[in-house]
């Protein structure tokens, strides 16, 4: 009946969530125009001080970003900050327009589908990540900017274009480090073309500041970034990161395996007075960052054998469960995951559920697994449940290990399609 209903009314829905999406977008526009809600006042500044000339990080100043962040946002000093952040709104619908445009042109052999199907798959992709892209609207896109960049260098490189993939590529490795991982990922399948033209492309866009700032004044830019990092990636301390206490909304893989090794101090900004706060396991944290690191260092080497055949045909399907599974890695791997930064489970999603729309394939796990991520992560958030249960729910790192069950998902696809190429391998041996 639901289905029929949908059949008989489609441009009526299709109409009713073209608006919704236009009102939500509306109503982004006008936080925007009231206050500054997100971080676009720290990216404006730092372009800022790029563009006047002065030390980039100041006070510390915006430090997780690489300088080429700062010199890239100069331009927008030539504009008063909230005229700057509206003026800029719009590169989140181009961002997202591009990655949709990117991940329908790579996945339309594997996963064909009519026009209709194509809007209500995008509709269902968006629904799914809708909390982390709504949010990121509020940074007018930056976070899918990196995701639509590193996705367009794949796409290029597929298309055996590498200089022109690696330009996408290097400039978001130049702008955050943790594009990086697709950069290793050619490395492991051994597209060596592909891996050189974009370090050298990387490192033309890092070293890019050199223009405006001269020599010595970026070496010394980059030297104390450098150091910032460094500092945060040798803490000996598993809840602490560069910039002190890891916050309660930091949804990477070290501060969530930390979360239930051992117990946060009553004074620590990631923990709750409360009954609801339950405490887990009570290790030291020297012994905890010993198996954060080996959970990490071994799950990490699992899928990178995973990762480990080279395929001669760029349009094999694997490669789109492997991508969309970096997608995710990234966010994991990452010392710091807001949740504007998680628009990069986006491209897992589209895949996810497109792949099952066109091989009418919405398998019970599947159906189930798409249930519990919409009831844990765009139900039980604060609009429906209030800050402090949200905050509560923030506390156990849901999202982390939501994330990691789509990668499992995405693994599993990517296991069919082997096993199919290794029985196809072995009907053509056996006729020969």
């Amino acid at each position: 009946m639901l289905k029929s209903l949908f059949a008989d009314k489609n441009r009526f829905w299709q109409s009713v969530v073209i608006t919704l999406g236009v009102v939500i977008a509306i109503i982004q526009f006008v936080k925007i125009a009231k206050k500054n809600p997100g971080d676009f006042y720290l990216h404006w500044r730092s372009g800022e001080l790029i563009a006047t000339g002065e030390f980039l990080y100041v006070n510390n100043h915006n430090y997780p970003y690489p300088p080429f962040w700062g010199f890239v946002h100069a331009p927008l000093a030539s504009f008063s900050m909230q005229t700057a952040y509206l003026l800029i709104y719009p590169l989140f619908f181009i961002c997202l327009f591009l990655l949709i445009w990117v991940l329908n042109r790579m996945s339309e052999a594997h996963f064909p589908l009519l026009r209709n199907q194509l809007f209500w798959v995008v509709t269902a992709a968006i629904f799914l990540a809708s909390r982390y892209l709504i949010r990121d609207m509020l940074e007018c896109g930056v976070n899918l900017a990196l995701v639509a960049l590193s996705w367009l260098g794949v796409y290029l490189w597929s298309r055996k274009k590498e200089l022109w993939g690696s330009i996408p590529l290097g400039f978001a490795m130049a702008l955050k480090c943790t594009p990086s991982l697709f950069w290793i990922y050619f490395i492991l399948k051994r597209e060596w073309k592909m891996a050189i033209y974009t370090f050298l492309a990387a490192a033309f866009f890092t070293l890019s500041p050199m223009f405006k700032l001269g020599f010595t004044e970026y070496r010394r830019t980059f030297e104390h970034w450098g150091t910032i990092v460094a500092r945060g990636m040798l803490e000996p301390n598993p809840i602490h990161w560069m910039g002190g206490e890891i916050p309660l909304a930091n949804m990477s893989f070290k501060p969530s395996l930390a979360r239930y090794l051992m117990h946060f101090p009553k004074e620590h900004e990631a923990r709750l007075d409360t009954p609801l706060y339950i405490d887990f396991l009570d290790l030291s944290p020297q012994t905890s960052l010993w198996i954060i690191k080996a959970v990490m260092l071994c799950f990490l080497v699992f899928i990178g054998w995973k990762f480990r055949r080279h395929y001669e045909d760029r349009n094999d399907e694997r490669i789109l469960w492997e991508c969309a599974i970096i997608s995710i890695m990234i966010l994991l791997y990452s010392p710091v995951t807001w949740g504007q930064h998680c628009v990069g489970i986006f491209p897992g999603m589209y895949l996810l559920v497109r792949c099952a729309t066109s091989r009418q394939n919405f398998t019970r796990p599947l159906k189930i697994g798409i249930g519990l991520f919409v009831f844990l992560i765009l139900i039980l958030n604060r609009t429906f449940i209030g800050k402090f249960y949200s905050e509560v729910m923030s506390t156990y790192h849901v999202a982390t290990f939501a994330f990691i069950g789509i990668i499992f998902f995405l693994l599993k696809r990517h296991e069919n399609v082997t096993r199919e190429e290794e029985l196809k391998a072995e009907q053509i041996t056996s006729k020969n």
